[in-house]
């Protein structure tokens, strides 16, 4: 077949497929089409989490971590609907699974919840599957699109580091304020359905290949040829020779080409000879040969070249045959050829042909008798040619783009989706109202279309039915299109088509694509929080034995329930630091710790009441409420010794230090009370050197009664006595007695008194095998509160240094609340006396671990604090600080960087930071909850049950004048006694206050007959709970009870003109007489001047 014919039958049918393959370059048009659900919305089973919180990061940080979720769903069976809801108060993220089967949504649905979770950090998801406004949120949208087209990047602003301006967050602001909703659903596709396509997009892109461009090609061709020959033969033939030759030899060749190319160029040259020789002579033999040759040259396109070739040939032959055949032949050519060619551009072509080669020969010699040859020839030709060639290219533009579309970007979109996954997706759009639709069409298609050129952009074709409920459109819909659409343009569009002709209503994107609609908001928005998240460790020192577990570590928001937050208990004794604003769940980790250690302990609260939830976990706990003595007396003489073995000395000193932490004092008033505090054991027999009492053998016999120990008056009389001893002056004597015999006098008077000035302390060692809370709330002086603080805290370290000598394993835990108010930092220009005060307690804290006493010291300001608290502490428990200088502060001794140090202000209540001394990092953790501290308070009247058994457990220490009557024998009985008479003996003392004037007699009057209505009722009491107690009894307990709160020793015979006077008043108010009455004022003058 002729070549041209070929190439001219293959150019007509590639301009038949290129007049239909122009007609894919377009979307299909998606008018108004005929459009219908999968499945009956009531058969769908969908589960869907509400993202109400998230954990802060970039947006490409976010779309990746959205594309791993997409892929981890890609082989589910459940499609991923993805929906936000606008409404005037903010914006709705949900993100869930349907399905018709109920157990596939159910899988699907927990992959989802881990699949977020993993690669979102602190993602808050909240169930929302069967909330009725949930389903009906799009049952009164009236305008409801869909959107075609892939969405495309904005390369240049990823590249640059630019703000994204492609989060869904610029789409929330430009709605704010609206109704409105966009549903993403992704039904993902099969690997042998993503490769079937990727085989038809190949073919595709092949056949345009060839489309793309034409060639047309002319050539013409010149040549001369020029050839002579001369020859002369010579022989003397003898013999006879017959000799045949036949050959025959045909060929034929048949090609046809197409060739792309960017440029044209011209060639020449074509050379084309023919030749033939014929030598005849007589003899007797006879040679025949026919030679012919035919060159023919093609040159490619683009090509141009002239050639010139000479050949000049010469030879001789002799031959001499006897009864043989001899041949000589001698021959000399030489070929000269020169071409030259210049070719540019680019070639891609595609060659074919055939060639068909048939050869047949038959050769028959005979030969015979004596031959003499004598041969010469000369032989001379030229030859000459040139051509010329011309070729054209033809390109359609329209086939070039749209095959340079498949191959760069379909394939490309298909390959990374057959990786990752590909999903059928359908977005829908919908709001109430036409303008609220149309700016969430154009945004949509503005802020998803990126800055590059794309064949497939985004187009929103509305929708004609209204949308009921949410199940509508919970699924891809198909549509049958009102014209035929080839595949060629459902392959260019990513258009999804089934086997049943039937197109889906979406479009084919790969989860990088699908992740840009999915997206995460990079800003905060109202409805959903984004909080900053940073690294922490999350691996600790695994604890072998008596491991407390307080909690569980958390990482970037995500709570590590298989990972719990454990610490040592034998770790406790080396103290813990616990530090955090109110609220941030400081008391609830100090509970913890408390509870979980299965410890005694004893709690120092200085302003709350929190600890009262410890009440209802049952674990016996004892409150004391100093200032509340109908609820709990508590009595407390710091010059009492706890043992024998105590050193008087180190006692006074810590004495001293403690009185001049809390009080400001300056020169050598810290001297002036260490040497009163001295005049004082003295006066009691004290010996300082041996630290032996010289009037009592055994100072701690309970029969004594703590006669033998000081008192706040004993040694504020002392002082007053040294100040005037010491002939400083008048000015200096008023300065020193103003500033402290004054202002330690307030510790003798009121309830203070009633607390501090007293013989007997209740037994602290009985409470250290106890759960304890001491609350001072009711001390409304920071001094006061300082000064509890200090007396009890040494007290106790005192006690744990004795129990630990009878019993080396025991362990007790003491929390301090508000420890800065006893711990706190010294100032530049305070005086030297608080600040070796407070070094004491710091030293003295770090010694008692060796005892076995652990320390937790809570505190909200950690800058305050003197350095050693936060350095010598193993175990630091940070809860949300807001101030840089405490961030610092305890930062700095817990291995934080700058960026663990700025997080803190952002940790959730009960959210923390924990360092472990050998840990190689802090970690964040969440403490578990096991008490409401703001839940329903203890009441009263509970406190004041407790406070009875408490104050019984106590008798004898607090009461051994009235417990030796024998008269109360019960918990209830004492509590009424000790409140009752003791408000009998404060009225006594009240009349006895030195009135004057007018006011006297009225005043008088006044608390006479309050005294005898306590007298009155304290009788009654006593008679209820025992019934042969008479006025004898009632006399005797209160004379014991006197004897009991009286600080100093009473003379002779005041006991009797006290009861006296009570039983006179006790007579009815009506008859006594005026001068009565004042006489028995004046008695109580006598009696208590």
């Amino acid at each position: 077949m002729d070549s041209s014919l070929i190439i001219e039958n293959k150019n007509q049918e590639l301009e038949r497929s290129i007049q239909d393959i122009t007609q894919s370059w377009d979307m299909p048009v998606l008018n108004k089409p005929q459009v219908k659900p999968l499945i009956p919305a009531e058969q769908l089973e969908y589960r869907f989490f509400r993202i109400s919180e998230i954990s802060e990061d970039k947006a490409e940080g976010y779309r990746l971590a959205m594309a791993n979720v997409l892929s981890i769903l890609n082989d589910s069976a459940a499609s991923l609907a993805y929906l936000l809801n606008g409404t005037p108060e903010g914006i709705e993220l949900y993100i869930g699974v349907v399905s018709q089967d109920s157990a596939i949504t159910y899988e699907a649905s927990k992959l989802l919840e881990g699949a977020l979770k993993g690669n979102f950090p602190g993602v808050q998801l909240e169930k929302v599957q069967g909330d009725t406004s949930f389903q009906e949120m799009m049952s009164q949208s009236r305008y409801l699109g869909v959107v075609q087209g892939v969405p495309s990047f904005n390369e240049q602003a990823q590249e640059a580091n630019q703000e994204d301006v492609q989060g869904v967050e610029r789409l929330v602001n430009s709605l704010t304020g609206g109704y409105w909703q966009m549903l993403v659903i992704a039904e993902s596709g099969s690997d042998d359905e993503i490769k079937e396509i990727l085989n038809q997009v190949y073919d595709l892109s092949t056949n345009l290949s060839e489309m793309a461009k034409r060639s047309i090609q002319k050539t013409e061709n010149k040549g001369t040829s020029t050839s002579r020959t001369e020859g002369t033969t010579e022989g003397d033939n003898t013999g006879w020779s017959n000799s045949k030759n036949t050959n025959e030899s045909k060929s034929e060749n048949e090609g046809w080409s197409l060739t792309k190319s960017e440029n044209i160029g011209q060639s020449s040259g074509s050379s084309e000879t023919t030749s033939t020789s014929t030598n005849k002579g007589t003899s007797y033999s006879t040679n025949r040969g026919t030679s012919s040759s035919t060159n023919k040259a093609t040159s490619a396109p683009a090509s141009a070249g002239k050639g010139t070739s000479n050949s000049i040939n010469k030879g001789s032959s002799s031959s001499t045959t006897e009864g043989s055949s001899i041949s000589i032949n001698k021959g000399t050519s030489t070929s000269t050829n020169k071409s030259t060619s210049t070719n540019k551009g680019t070639t891609d072509g595609k060659t074919g042909g055939s060639s068909t080669s048939f050869s047949t020969g038959e050769t028959k010699s005979e030969s015979g008798g004596k031959n003499w040859s004598n041969n010469s020839s000369d032989m001379e030709g030229t030859s000459h040619s040139q051509g010329i060639s011309f070729t054209q290219e033809r390109v359609n533009k329209s086939i070039e783009e749209l095959q340079k579309h498949l191959s760069e970007q379909v394939i490309e979109r298909f390959r990374l989706g057959r990786s990752k996954g590909m999903f059928r997706t359908a977005v829908y759009l919908s709001a109430p109202d036409k303008r609220s639709f149309q700016i969430l069409r154009e945004s949509v298609r503005s802020i998803f279309q990126g800055s590059q050129a794309t064949a497939t952009p985004l187009k929103v074709f509305k929708l004609a039915e209204n949308v009921r409920q949410l199940g509508d459109i919970l699924q891809l819909h198909v549509i049958m299109p009102r014209q035929v659409i080839s595949k060629a343009s459902l392959l260019v569009n990513s258009i999804p088509a089934r086997k049943s002709g039937q197109l889906d209503m979406a479009t084919w994107l790969n989860t990088k694509e699908l992740a840009l609609y999915t997206g995460i908001p990079t800003k905060e928005l109202p409805g959903i929080v984004l909080r900053k998240s940073v690294n922490f460790a999350v691996n600790t020192l695994p604890v072998k034995d008596l491991a407390l577990s307080i909690g569980h570590i958390v990482h970037h928001g995500r709570l590590l329930k298989a990972s719990p937050l454990q610490l040592s208990k034998q770790d406790l004794n080396k103290h813990v630091f616990v530090t955090g604003v109110t609220g941030s769940g400081k008391t609830t980790t100090c509970m913890q710790l408390l509870e979980s250690s299965g410890l005694p302990f004893m709690v120092i609260e200085p302003a709350k009441t929190e600890y009262r939830a410890l009440h209802e976990r049952n674990l016996n706990v004892e409150y004391y409420l100093p200032g509340r003595e109908e609820i709990t007396p508590f009595r407390l003489n710091p010059f009492e010794l706890v043992h024998p073995r105590q050193n008087l000395a180190g006692h006074i000193s810590v004495l001293t230090s403690t009185l001049t932490t809390v009080y400001p004092m300056e020169a050598a008033m810290p001297q002036l009370v260490e040497e009163a505090i001295i005049a004082a054991y003295v006066d009691k027999g004290w010996d300082l050197s041996t630290g032996d009492n010289l009037f009592y053998d055994n100072p701690w016999d309970d029969s004594l009664q703590g006669c033998c120990w000081p008192t706040f008056s004993e040694m504020i009389a002392q002082l007053d006595d040294l100040i005037k001893s010491k002939g400083m002056g008048q000015e200096f004597e008023e300065k020193y007695r103003g500033s402290l015999v004054a202002r330690l006098t307030n510790l003798t008077q009121g309830i203070k008194g009633q607390m501090l000035n007293t013989r007997r302390s209740i037994n602290f060692d009985a409470l250290l095998d106890k759960r304890v809370v001491i609350e001072l709330e009711e001390q409304k002086s920071e001094q006061d509160k300082a000064l509890l603080m200090g007396l009890i805290v040494t007290r106790l370290a005192e006690c744990m240094k004795h129990r630990h000598a009878k019993d080396p394993a025991f362990q007790h835990l003491t929390l301090i609340e508000e420890a800065h108010r006893l711990l706190s930092k010294p100032e530049p220009g305070e005086a030297d006396a608080k600040k070796m005060g407070v070094e004491m307690f710091a030293n003295m804290l770090a010694e008692v671990r060796k005892y076995g006493e652990g320390l937790i010291i809570a505190d909200q300001i950690p800058n305050k604090l003197i350095s050693d608290v936060l350095k010598n502490t193993h175990t630091k428990i940070v809860h949300r600080l807001f101030a840089a200088d405490d961030r610092n502060a305890i930062g700095d001794t817990m291995n934080l960087n700058d960026e663990q140090k700025d997080f803190l202000p952002l940790l959730q209540a009960g959210e923390t930071v924990v360092y472990c001394g050998g840990w190689h990092a802090p970690v964040r953790a969440q403490i578990e909850e096991l008490t409401e501290t703001d839940g329903t308070p203890l009441a009263e009247d509970a406190l004041k049950v407790l406070g009875m058994r408490q104050t019984w457990l106590q008798r004898e220490q607090l009461f051994p004048q009235l417990m030796a009557t024998g008269l109360v024998t019960s918990a209830e009985q004492l509590t009424e006694v000790q409140y009752k008479g003791g408000r009998l003996l404060r009225l006594a003392y009240r009349c006895a206050a030195g009135l004057t004037g007018k006011k006297v007699a009225k005043d008088t009057d006044k608390l006479l007959a309050n005294v005898r209505k306590v007298l009155d009722s304290f009788s009654i009491q006593l008679a209820r709970f025992n019934p042969q107690s008479d006025t004898e009894s009632v006399y005797q307990c209160l004379e014991a009870l006197l004897e009991d709160s009286v600080l100093q020793s009473v003379p002779d015979g005041v006991i009797a003109t006290v009861l006296t006077l009570l039983s006179e008043i006790n007579i009815e108010e009506a008859s006594l007489s005026r001068e009565q009455k004042t006489q028995i004022k004046d008695d109580f003058l006598v009696l208590f001047n």
